[in-house]
């Protein structure tokens, strides 16, 4: 009996072995697809190829790809211990390896930002930087001319349209990449 139980789990061990290898294999994916596939990819492995429509020159975290063949545009940010992009290759070819992810908007999101507006700090997160407003600033009501309100009013006017209570933003956080130069 013993030999049986050995016997079965030395048999079992190579599955799970290929489950592994199989579930770390990328996903290929497109620009004109990620839109629509994406939801259902979230915190798996993708490969994507695309030209790099934008470099951010601020930091070079994040990319956007877009395809001469397809529409759409997917935004790609680099991951941990990830070098940032070079925005001399802008305009140049990629095929990056990432981690498809998910940014969420509701309203307990908007709220806080809405908070964090009024508070003038600063907006790294919501609107990638920018400086805290001074106290005179938030004594005149600088604030209110604000683009973070103006952002917060579309979304908010979104998800009306939309009729739903979330609006989903995906993205790919960057692994590996490759420059393809011709």
């Amino acid at each position: 009996m013993l030999i049986a139980l050995f016997t079965a789990s030395c048999s079992q061990a190579p599955k799970q072995a290929e489950q592994t290898a199989e579930e770390t294999v990328p996903v290929e994916i497109t620009v004109g697809s990620f839109k629509a596939k994406a939801g259902e990819l979230v915190g798996q492995m993708v490969t994507i190829s695309g030209t790099a429509d934008h470099i951010c020159k601020g930091d070079g975290r994040k990319l956007f790809l877009i395809s001469t063949e397809e529409e759409g545009r997917v935004k790609v940010t680099t991951g941990e211990n990830m070098p940032a992009f070079n925005n001399e290759y802008e305009g140049y070819d990629f095929v990056i390896t990432g981690i498809v992810e998910e940014s969420v908007v509701d309203e307990a999101y908007l709220q806080e930002w809405e908070e964090e507006l009024h508070a003038g700090i600063e907006e790294e997160k919501h609107l990638g930087g920018g400086e805290p407003m001074t106290e005179a600033e938030k004594e005149a009501g600088h604030h209110i001319d604000d683009p973070g309100f103006e952002q917060i009013a579309k979304y908010r006017q979104m998800m009306a349209d939309q009729g739903v209570t979330k609006l989903s933003f995906y993205s790919i956080s960057c692994t590996a990449f490759e420059i393809i130069k011709d």
